[in-house]
């Protein structure tokens, strides 16, 4: 009996730790104004969310204007990274969808919308709980008036975010927590409304983790260069979103019979009278 009981926790441990094999981050195509974000394949959520950016203001007349740009970080991936289990894209990489900007001044509106996200307990959706990062929130890039609507597409005004979890250096080389003094910041929702403010350095590509706390139709906020801290032809801080994997069907059948050998031995176990 202590044998098929040590055989059954096996059986049941490793099906639990393969089904944290295969996750990883949304990726995006398109760009400046319109955006698609796609599920990976293998993951619990499937489908796409749409990012779209609208209501450009031109900080310098003399650049042209930007918008919502794919970018991927990697392949050196920090040991802080590594440590938080967080499967990364192949590469490996993390896939973001980019604010950039030019100039100092520059601002516009940006809508992620999770309509096209299915998987979850509520379709049309990012689910409660689900993972989310802010990267490289840095140089005086602001996220001004972040907002996030419900199932029925109607604003929550209450808390939304939790967190933030942890922050660090998500890119070698690495540079120490310790180092990356002052952190950006989030202020406390006014009725489910979010500020983040980018510290006024450039130290490297730092990973800021949330979750969600309710199922989250749409994410939309307006990205503000300010005027401090001013870099001509790049920046931008940039949104990833995280996804759990299925199960492999090896690693379900590995559960399965881990508890069919427990429910086995429970039945034949002789009854004490």
């Amino acid at each position: 009996m202590r044998n098929l009981r040590f055989l059954t926790a096996l059986l049941i441990l490793y099906g639990s730790l393969a089904a944290t094999a295969h996750a990883s981050w949304m990726t995006f195509t398109g760009g400046l104004v319109v955006a698609t974000g796609t599920w990976p394949g293998g993951s619990q959520l499937s489908g796409t969310a749409l990012v779209t950016a609208s209501n450009f203001i031109n900080g310098n007349l003399s650049t042209g204007p930007t918008g919502v740009t794919p970018i991927s970080v990697g392949p050196g991936l920090s040991a802080d990274y590594v440590a938080t289990s967080l499967q990364p894209n192949p590469g490996p990489f993390v896939s973001s969808i980019g604010t950039p900007y030019n100039d100092a001044g520059d601002k516009y509106h940006v809508v992620i919308d999770f309509t096209g996200t299915t998987g979850g307990s509520t379709a049309g959706t990012l689910p409660a709980g689900s993972i989310f990062a802010i990267l490289d929130l840095d140089i005086t890039e602001n996220y001004r008036n972040i907002t996030a609507t419900n199932a029925a597409n109607v604003q929550i005004t209450t808390p939304w975010i939790a967190g933030p979890n942890s922050y660090f250096d998500m890119d070698n080389p690495m540079i120490p927590q310790i180092f990356l003094i002052p952190n950006p910041t989030m202020t406390s929702p006014v009725g489910g409304v979010y500020q983040m403010f980018g510290i006024p350095s450039n130290f490297d590509v730092g990973m800021w983790l949330f979750n969600t706390t309710q199922d989250v139709k749409t994410i939309a906020f307006d990205m503000e260069k300010g005027t401090g801290g001013n870099t001509i032809g790049g920046g931008g801080a940039t949104w990833a979103f995280y996804t759990a994997p299925i199960p492999e069907p090896a690693t379900i059948g590995l559960v399965c019979c881990g508890l069919v050998v427990l429910a086995t031995g429970a039945l034949r176990r002789p009854r004490r009278h």
